[in-house]
């Protein structure tokens, strides 16, 4: 069965339906195991206990690359993607969440009738995939209000030369040793995304949907003649912030292109993540469904109780990344048609006219 990101929460209602509240998240492998557990409340809430922190799993991950290899242990994402995976899908904020707010609150929310300039997001590439613009409540189109009813940025500055960053591919050619070291499942990565380019692929179709939009701009940096990488990234942003009557906001996880963008005059704001998780968060329903969706992207493969998740798969086609689509197999008979059934109903409501 296939699933849209958007439909997961079928999965929580599913899982809850036939009693399973409590839900550990594993991967198949036993040197990784437990990720995560969470309690699913009657209220739409959920408890999320982090079984295994940054420092815990770095350790995991090593082990795994001492017995079994380098291709094993390059398909895991390493201990700082992990926990960027955590903050993509809502269960962390930002580490200086409270800092970027202000930033924001400093430059954005323009008030376009009375003629100020049209404020616009920039992405460097290590922040693409990490669903920034909704962390921060900055998406123009779902974005947060202020009080006089202005969203804090209008559209999207994407830069040319961040999509040529993320058109790279690596994959799984042969699967016998990840198939070793961590079970059947991974015999279905076969020609699909291995390792750190899932993550890249999740960057590469988060920029493609921002760059659909009425209200996108792409930046060409090929022009800047002198410069290549990352300063004609930020020479480019330079020209475009001087060359209409917009402005971008521009975020990336490297403080020397922030320090860089700065000395240009660029608005420009560094993204720190965490280095490690608390103990326990308590988060919607909703925004688990998400992280579920993040974390099974970067680990390939991912074990609930009663089922199994693939974020690849043999025959996984662009489309299906378009689409935000995962891969279940359902392991129990009791939720296989209640799970069916629950999807077939949202998807044709979501079609009627």
């Amino acid at each position: 069965m296939l699933i849209a990101r958007e439909y997961l929460l079928t999965v929580l209602n599913t899982l809850y339906d036939t009693g399973t509240t409590t839900v550990t998240v594993k991967h198949p492998s036993e040197e990784i195991g437990e990720l995560l557990r969470f309690e699913l409340a009657d209220a739409g809430t959920a408890t999320v206990r982090f079984t295994q922190g940054a420092n815990t799993y770095r350790d995991n991950r090593e082990t795994v690359e001492f017995e079994y290899g380098k291709a094993a242990f390059e398909d895991l994402p390493d201990a700082n993607s992990y926990v960027r995976g955590v903050v993509a899908g809502g269960l962390l904020p930002p580490e200086n969440k409270a800092d970027l707010d202000a930033f924001v609150s400093r430059y954005g929310y323009p008030d376009l009738e009375a003629g100020h300039d049209p404020i616009m997001i920039g992405l460097d590439a290590n922040l693409l995939g990490f669903r920034i613009p909704d962390m921060l409540n900055i998406d123009p189109l779902t974005g947060q209000q202020n009080a006089a009813g202005r969203h804090a940025t209008t559209g999207f500055a994407l830069s040319k030369g961040v999509k040529k960053e993320l058109d790279w591919h690596y994959k799984h050619y042969n699967t016998t040793d990840v198939t070793t070291a961590f079970g059947e499942e991974f015999k279905k990565l076969q020609n699909q995304p291995a390792g750190a380019n899932r993550e890249g692929f999740v960057g590469l179709y988060e920029f493609r949907q921002y760059a659909s939009r009425r209200t996108a701009d792409l930046v060409p940096s090929e022009a800047i003649e002198v410069e290549t990488g990352d300063p004609a990234i930020i020479e480019a942003y330079r020209q475009y912030d001087d060359g209409n009557r917009k402005r971008v906001l521009l975020f990336s996880n490297d403080y020397e292109f922030i320090d860089n963008a700065q000395d240009r005059g660029i608005w420009a704001h560094h993204v720190s993540f965490p280095v490690d998780m608390p103990r326990r968060t308590t988060v919607s329903w909703r925004t688990l469904a998400t992280a579920l969706y993040i974390l099974t992207i970067q680990f390939a493969v991912l074990k609930l109780p009663k089922l199994t998740l693939y974020g690849v798969w043999g025959g996984k086609t662009g489309k299906h990344w378009q689409d935000e689509k995962l891969r279940i197999e359902c392991r129990s008979p009791v939720v296989e048609p209640k799970l069916q059934r629950a999807v077939s109903i949202v998807e044709r409501f979501d079609q009627t006219p």
